[in-house]
């Protein structure tokens, strides 16, 4: 069976593999020049800069994405982080519950039996209000950090689902290699199975046949499939099948990243720090760490992320890069990018908690990616929607188990 995957990020490179490995045969197609999407790296002066995520998985090996990795054979090493996160305040403190106030917590289990008893589920910005101070900064800040969104953008419900995933799973890891490694793992195996990847060979539109995709044609040919598995998001997809009402009326995440050269390390170990402080600032890491190979010698690679919600980007990149200079005061660094994530290119094509899953109004199309994860964080989001596409559609030839 032939199976067409549209775009070459994370979602599609992972289910392209997992389907060559069952044995389909699998092309994949991608505009660009380069394959991964936002989950890949260029060097630049001896540094690996990400071309969205941040060199980091938010479960580590234990979660949907490392398991499904293993399952597909990739044997990309992922460096567990020690510690997971410390808050940023006057000093740091290890994210554990003992920072936390008993009083938040106690109001947290009030929330959680308000919610499986009455059903009560409301936007998390009317429970901001009812937390010390420590905890309604890190609400923001992690929300800020690991989706791009604030209290106001999602449900108690969704929170909930992504806090159970992390007690289970725990938190980050760092791949050894970078996003890089796993997409260059990715795209091996879908090769060594006889699958290709056709770069600069963007698909052009899906030509339809009732409610069935025939054929798809491409900027280089025409060619016939029996599925076709988009990367795309929900709405270009349905721009290529001439279906306007595939449109999805959820808006994308968006967010600025900043990767900076530091001499001496700022974070100290290879866990998330969340700077409860900053207005714009969510959160940074520091993978060279874990991986010294990302960055030249004698260097570190700290990265800070910062959701965006104005749509003046400009000023707030100003305002981001301020918190930096307080952040970073007596350190000897330089920014060496800064990267805006919107539009066509943002951190999420549909905003964590409004994804639509794989479906579309075509029986042998589907989508997979940022905008139909699972309730779970970026990455890992993404490859529990991959696994549920394959349980759901492909169980009989793909073995794979919803992690």
């Amino acid at each position: 069976m032939r199976v067409a995957v549209i775009g070459a990020g994370l979602g599609g490179l992972l289910t392209a593999s997992l389907l060559s490995e069952s044995g389909y045969t699998v092309d994949v197609y991608e505009k660009l020049n380069f394959y991964g999407g936002r989950f890949t790296s260029f060097e630049y002066r001896g540094f690996q800069i990400s071309t969205g995520a941040l060199h980091m998985i938010p479960h580590g090996k234990r979660g949907p994405l490392g398991k499904l990795l293993k399952s597909v054979g990739s044997d990309v090493e992922i460096i567990d982080s020690k510690p997971e996160g410390e808050i940023l305040l006057n000093d740091r403190i290890e994210v554990r519950s003992s920072a936390f106030p008993l009083k938040s917590k106690f109001k947290f289990f009030k929330w959680l039996l308000k919610y499986r008893v009455l059903r009560i589920d409301p936007y998390m910005d009317a429970y901001e209000k009812e937390l010390d101070d420590v905890s309604a900064g890190f609400l923001r800040s992690f929300l800020g950090w690991s989706l791009s969104i604030s209290p106001s953008q999602i449900k108690f419900s969704k929170l909930l689902a992504i806090y159970n995933r992390v007690v289970e799973c725990g938190g980050p890891g760092i791949p050894v290699g970078g996003c890089k490694a796993v997409v260059d793992d990715l795209v091996e195996i879908i090769k060594s199975n006889g699958g290709s990847i056709r770069l600069r060979n963007p698909v052009i539109r899906l030509i339809t046949n009732g409610n069935t995709i025939k054929k798809l044609e491409s900027q280089k040919d025409v060619a016939e499939y029996d599925l076709f598995i988009s990367n795309l998001g929900h709405k270009l997809t349905g721009r290529l099948a001439g279906r306007e009402y595939f449109e999805h009326n959820g808006c994308e995440s968006k967010g600025v990243k900043y990767s900076i050269s530091i001499s001496k390390p700022f974070i100290g170990n290879t866990g998330v720090l969340f700077p409860l402080n900053c207005s714009r600032i969510s959160g940074m890491n520091e993978v060279t760490n874990a991986d010294p190979s990302l960055a030249p010698k004698g260097k570190h690679l700290l990265m800070a992320h910062q959701p965006l919600f104005t749509d003046n980007i400009r000023k707030e990149i100003e305002e981001g890069l301020k918190e930096l200079r307080t952040l970073l005061r007596g350190f000897d660094y330089e920014i060496i990018a800064v990267q805006s994530f919107h539009d066509d290119w943002p951190v999420n094509r549909i905003m964590s908690g409004l994804d639509r899953g794989y479906k579309t109004p075509f029986k042998n199309l589907f989508v997979v990616g940022d905008g139909a994860k699972g309730d779970d964080i970026e990455v890992d989001g993404i490859a529990l929607g991959v696994a549920k596409l394959l349980k759901e559609k492909f169980s009989e030839k793909v073995p794979v188990r919803v992690p």
